[in-house]
């Protein structure tokens, strides 16, 4: 063979190598990324944002910050309480950067999903939105993972420094930094799931985004006032000179926003409803609202919560709005969540009588709910069949509780084929206050009509399983190679 053809060989090799070694090293960044995280994921389907005449006042004060380029600080942190609507306010402002062409990327954690509660996949997920906005930085980022393909178990600072700051510096000399994407939103940093990884990641934002002139990034930090924000907000925290910190309080006058938010949704749902009282221009009436409002206190989950469960298929709207108010009489005060958690209780209560109604002899419904939440939010449809049988399955347990829980099918990383994504259903709690609800409900016996004694999903779950051992017994199909014997044997919940 002529040298030239020996040496053209030897190139092509070389180059196939090498783009299978960047290929492999950006499989693994794509592994690494928590794709539910991103604001625009098909895993928040539909996810909370701010009605078009709603929070003007402070998305304004955001979006004049963000675009203040020669703002002296370059790290916004909002706190509010919960169910003040921060995720909502969030969503905008991503969906405004990203049709500005300013939106660098967003990570937003959820307490309740096993791929967005921890600080560990912040920075891969950020480096795959920037590697997307750039071939030149998806090729430096790639080559960082190709050299150390155990980046990713380094310290997130080590991380942060290697993926973004290092590989964005190096790429000055070859585009216009001024028209990068600058903009990197974080939502919920309370729902990371150890203090410690909290502390960690807006250590490691403050050394190497925030201190750095080189880069050109604006970070928008959304929580709850919890103890690592707030210390780190306090005069003697290491970000309170180097942030601008909004908190969401009555300055903004959320109440003339609910009732806003309120009448729009009460006029369209009258407009979809066969009822003729809703039709009535006096409905549901400004003394209804006021209720609402004063309920809500200043809370944008409790209206939200309203505006699902009046909504539901079950009943006529304006009856279902009656029961609310017939609830919110007894309401009790002094807690400004007090409302949204009686609400929460009135809700489940009536879903459990109702359940009970169908048949006396079901499982009880609050023990149901339980099982299925503590099975990491996951349930295989084999497993579904075997722990929920009959007519529905999950579903019909959640025949009115819409408001609260649905059910979506998703890709938790169980399976990478289209038919393996459909048998992962998702069970997604609308906000992460019911959560917390259930959660006081189980460990403290804070709601006797709710409680349960705790044996009780192990021993459901148990007879279940043995339930569907002894069916396949019945049939004939007793071998340890059919599929569903090897389930029933591998089945664990951890309660």
């Amino acid at each position: 063979m002529p040298a030239t053809f020996k040496s053209m060989t030897f190139t092509i090799l070389r180059l196939t190598k090498r783009q299978a070694r960047t290929q492999a090293s950006w499989d693994l960044l794509v592994e690494k990324a928590a794709h539910t995280a991103l604001y625009d994921s098909g895993a928040r389907f539909d996810p909370p944002k701010c009605d078009e005449d709603t929070r003007v006042e402070v998305t304004s004060e955001i979006m004049g910050w963000i675009q203040d380029r020669g703002a002296p600080t370059r790290l916004l942190c909002m706190t509010g309480p919960a169910g003040a609507g921060k995720s909502a306010i969030q969503q905008t402002i991503a969906e405004r950067c990203a049709d500005l062409g300013i939106l660098a990327a967003s990570f937003f954690f959820a307490a309740a999903d096993d791929t967005r509660n921890d600080a560990f996949p912040v920075v891969p997920t950020i480096a795959y939105q920037l590697s997307l906005a750039s071939p030149s930085l998806r090729s430096s980022i790639s080559a960082v993972v190709s050299r150390d393909p155990l980046i990713f178990t380094r310290s997130i600072e080590k991380q942060m420094k290697l993926l973004i700051v290092d590989p964005v510096v190096r790429q000055r000399a070859n585009m216009d930094i001024v028209d990068m994407p600058y903009v990197i939103l974080i939502d919920g940093l309370d729902e990371c799931k150890k203090e410690e990884r909290q502390v960690e990641l807006l250590a490691a934002i403050d050394s190497c985004l925030l201190s750095n002139d080189l880069l050109p990034f604006r970070v928008f930090i959304a929580s709850r006032p919890e103890i690592v924000i707030y210390n780190a907000l306090q005069p003697s925290g290491h970000l309170y000179h180097a942030s601008y910190h909004i908190q969401l309080d009555d300055k903004y006058d959320p109440d003339s926003d609910i009732a806003r938010y309120l009448r729009r949704r009460f006029h369209e749902i009258a407009r979809r409803c066969l009822d003729p009282r809703a039709k009535s221009p006096a409905w549901p009436g400004d003394a209804v609202l006021d209720t609402l409002i004063r309920c809500a206190s200043g809370q944008f989950i409790y209206a939200a919560t309203v505006i699902r469960y009046v909504q539901g298929l079950r009943g006529s709207p304006v009856d279902r709005l009656n029961t609310i108010l017939s609830w919110s009489q007894d309401s009790p005060a002094g807690n400004p969540l007090a409302s949204l958690h009686d609400l929460y209780r009135q809700i489940l209560l009536r879903a459990r009588n109702n359940y009970r109604s169908i048949d006396g002899s079901r499982e009880d419904l609050m023990v149901l709910i339980h099982v299925a939440l503590n099975d990491t939010l996951v349930m295989h449809r084999d497993y579904e069949k075997i722990l929920f049988p009959g007519n529905g399955g999950l579903q019909s347990l959640l025949h009115d509780l819409r408001s609260l829980i649905d059910i979506h099918a998703h890709d938790r990383g169980f399976g990478r084929s289209e038919d393996a994504r459909q048998e992962i259903r998702v069970l997604y709690l609308h906000h992460y206050t019911f959560q917390e609800f259930l959660s006081d409900i189980w460990r403290s016996e804070s709601s006797e009509d709710l409680h349960f004694d705790v044996a009780r999903p192990t021993q459901y779950i148990t007879s279940t399983c043995f339930a569907h051992a002894e069916r396949i017994l019945a049939f004939g199909k007793y071998n340890l190679n059919y599929p569903s014997m090897r389930r029933v044997s591998v089945l664990y919940v951890d309660l």
